[in-house]
């Protein structure tokens, strides 16, 4: 079940990544033919933004992507690296729960004034692009704790060593002649 909403929170940033790149479009067709430009073009961007961005986050956590930096604890037991992601997912659920509360506050004041996106010209409310933001870091969360609690959800790490070198190993097999035509 949580794959599924993994993946229909992925189609819906896909869906606005490519409402962002058609507003785009349209936008600079318009300035370049007819002088005219889709209004609150950059506004409807700038919050889309937000979306391709904090939504996926979770997903982006179940298959191991966020950046990581191992040239360290790569080299520890087991047991030891084990315990480093679990304080690793502590801390992470612990600083962007912080951030989902104090987001979601920002966002229900936004909803509660009524406030009015900067600039606009189609008095666009700022609430939905500010109400993304817990939504994604939320559904993360919920990510890092099936993680924390089910070590079989946590994806299977791989050095960038190993990566590195079965990458390699099929170009490698499939092409064993050197230079002088031996295979040595």
């Amino acid at each position: 079940m949580i794959g599924a909403i993994d993946q229909q929170i992925v189609r819906l940033s896909q869906c606005l990544l490519a409402l962002m790149v058609i507003i785009t479009f349209v936008s600079v067709i318009g300035r370049t033919f007819f002088s005219k430009s889709v209004p609150d073009d950059l506004l409807f961007s700038e919050m889309l933004m937000v979306a391709v961005v904090f939504l996926p986050m979770g997903f982006v956590q179940s298959v191991g992507a966020h950046l990581e930096v191992t040239v360290i604890t790569e080299h520890f037991p087991q047991k030891i690296q084990t315990v480093l992601v679990k304080l690793g997912l502590i801390i992470g659920i612990t600083f962007f729960g912080l951030m989902t509360w104090f987001s979601a506050q920002m966002a229900w004041e936004a909803w509660e004034l009524d406030a009015i996106a900067y600039g606009s010209a189609l008095s666009i409310p700022e609430w939905p692009a500010k109400a993304l933001i817990p939504l994604g870091l939320g559904w993360w969360c919920v990510r890092m704790f099936v993680q924390l609690v089910f070590r079989a959800a946590r994806p299977k790490h791989e050095t960038e060593l190993t990566q590195a070198l079965e990458a390699t190993e099929g170009y490698t097999s499939g092409n064993t002649q050197t230079k002088n035509g031996t295979g040595v």
